[in-house]
């Protein structure tokens, strides 16, 4: 049976808990909005309660009424959690990964942030060798050619998947949504993307997203080289290295 919430006057630790139990619960749904018997439910508390810590919430800007009474985060938290992405998947920290796989792979590696609908490059490592691709940071990667864009777009819901390709200046996101479908749910299932040549002629990439806390991607790292050196081989070889990069940084925010 389920333990009956304290009241503002009965403890404050532990009002303060349920309170933030809740509002981890409101927002751990990876995009879905909980209505307020629902979070009752999951919390295991009367709706009352559940009903008065979702005002508090509310009132300090951790939470928003959306869709007929469903929650979804507030302009408070949303602030909060940029911060902490910030600090968590810091540039520089994504510089670091790109010197290491440069390091252990021997071509350049790139790692862009996800801004708004956006994925814009904020680190990179060059190949010491003459013959090389060449990115520059502050570029914005189109997400349906790039193969960092394609790694994003493979954990995103539809809906996020059509945002990006519309932030992409795509006509008809649909349409070009339709047509990477296979490659998405390929690289979905495999946990990287590839790019053979599609983002510039003569260049092979592979990439990884970097999930954050919630399971949503905030970043994402690549590998790429000319391809009559960086062979398919070699390149899927480059997958275990970033993979464990993104894996470092997803635990680093933990």
């Amino acid at each position: 049976m389920a333990k009956s919430a304290a009241s503002p006057g009965e403890g404050s630790s532990s009002y303060l808990g349920r309170m933030l139990d809740l509002l981890e619960l409101a927002v751990s749904d990876k995009g879905t909005a909980a209505s307020l018997s629902e979070l009752a439910e999951r919390a295991g508390m009367p709706v009352s309660t559940t009903s008065r810590l979702l005002a508090q919430l509310r009132s300090w800007g951790f939470l928003v009424e959306v869709d007929g009474g469903r929650h979804a985060p507030g302009p408070r938290l949303i602030a909060m959690s940029a911060t902490v992405a910030r600090a968590a998947y810091g540039d520089q920290r994504l510089k670091e990964a790109t010197r290491v796989l440069t390091a252990v792979i021997g071509e350049s590696a790139t790692a862009g942030r996800i801004v708004g609908d956006r994925i814009v490059i904020v680190a990179r490592t060059e190949s010491g060798r003459p013959l090389r691709a060449v990115n520059r940071t502050g570029e914005v990667l189109p997400t349906s050619r790039s193969a960092m864009g394609k790694a994003v777009l493979s954990v995103l819901p539809e809906n996020r998947r059509i945002d990006f390709l519309r932030a992409e200046g795509v006509a008809d996101p649909e349409r070009v949504l339709h047509e990477l479908a296979d490659e998405l749910d390929e690289a979905a299932a495999r946990g990287y993307a590839v790019d053979e040549e599609t983002l510039a002629v003569g260049l092979r990439c592979r990439a990884v997203p970097v999930l954050g806390w919630d399971g949503t991607p905030v970043a994402a790292l690549s590998v790429g080289g000319p391809t009559v050196r960086f062979t398919a081989e070699l390149a899927d070889d480059s997958v275990p290295p970033l993979q464990a990069q993104a894996a470092e940084l997803a635990g680093s925010a933990e």
